[in-house]
């Protein structure tokens, strides 16, 4: 009884080895199928953001006033499954400077649906145009009228925006305001 005992834990290890080399072996295109940009075995590999192309820069000079705004263009190069590789993506943005001396700098794309919205620094436009009347200089949407409130880090102060704008990483350093990334997420 000891010896067929024996042969039998003989066999099924000799038929558990085909059977983790075949899971084993599906492993890695599986991970890959997940994770298309992955190197072969190397699943701790970090998700692939996007980065900048150059940084933006303004001089201060340009910001003398409460509300001073810039607009600009984004350059910003994301992976692409295809045969290219890279997508570049322009996107639009405002640099503004607050009454506190600091910088609002958002992108320009309307969380809600994508459109591109407008610096409105006239309170009495944004009531005419957009049904709301704010206290100040105000973000706004023509597509679907919603408002963001600068002042209040973007937020959503009228229309269906589930949420504040993305905001640009900024710094300023040698009289100059440098944009250099944009907050990561889903419509820029």
């Amino acid at each position: 009884m000891d010896m067929e005992t024996t042969r039998r834990d003989l066999l099924k290890g000799f038929l558990a080895v085909p059977v983790l080399g075949t899971l084993l072996a599906a492993l890695s295109p599986f991970m890959r199928f997940l994770k298309p940009t992955i190197k072969p075995l190397n699943y701790m590999q970090g998700p692939d953001l996007p980065k900048s192309v150059k940084p933006v820069i303004f001089d201060l000079s340009l910001f003398t006033k409460p509300f001073d705004a810039q607009a600009f263009n984004f350059i910003q190069v994301n992976k692409e499954y295809t045969a290219i590789g890279t997508q570049i993506r322009d996107i639009p943005g405002f640099a503004i400077k607050l009454p506190s001396g600091d910088f609002a700098v958002y992108s320009r794309i309307c969380p809600h649906l994508g459109c591109v919205f407008n610096f409105v620094p006239n309170p009495d436009d944004v009531a005419k145009g957009y049904n709301y009347r704010p206290d100040g200089p105000v973000f706004a949407c023509p597509c679907h009228l919603s408002v963001f409130d600068i002042q209040k880090e973007g937020k959503v102060v009228s229309g269906p925006a589930p949420r504040p704008p993305r905001k640009f990483v900024y710094k300023v350093e040698n009289n100059q305001l440098v944009i250099t990334d944009l907050e990561t997420g889903g419509v820029a």
